[in-house]
């Protein structure tokens, strides 16, 4: 059984997150939320980071996601933990990556 993984703020610690867990069983990696941009710039913001280099796996773009090695992972631009359906995609856990949301208050959107 997989724990289905979403990233909300995709950044430098949201994206390192992401290439952090790729692979490890039982992640798997559904759904990204980043506001700063779409699928596209998110995938290429991946493969190509400044400082940790270029990662070495299949990534390609489409209108609303984004794949990695084939595996779809959806995107999203919600300004708030609320404005996406974490529990509707079947998301077990979220990486709270954007800095945004700091209290238990701001978080209780994601239980």
């Amino acid at each position: 059984m997989s724990i289905r993984v979403g990233i909300n703020g995709f950044g430098r610690m949201g994206r390192l997150g992401l290439r952090a867990g790729w692979g490890m069983a039982p992640l798997e990696f559904v759904h990204v939320n980043e506001t700063a941009g779409d699928a596209a710039c998110s995938a290429h913001l991946l493969e190509f980071d400044s400082v940790h280099g270029r990662w070495p796996h299949e990534i390609r773009a489409e209108a609303d996601a984004f794949s990695v090695d084939g595996q779809r992972i959806s995107h999203s631009s919600g300004k708030t933990p609320g404005e996406v359906d974490w529990a509707g995609m079947g998301i077990d856990i979220v990486i709270e990556a954007s800095g945004k949301f700091r209290t238990v208050e701001s978080l209780k959107p994601y239980f």
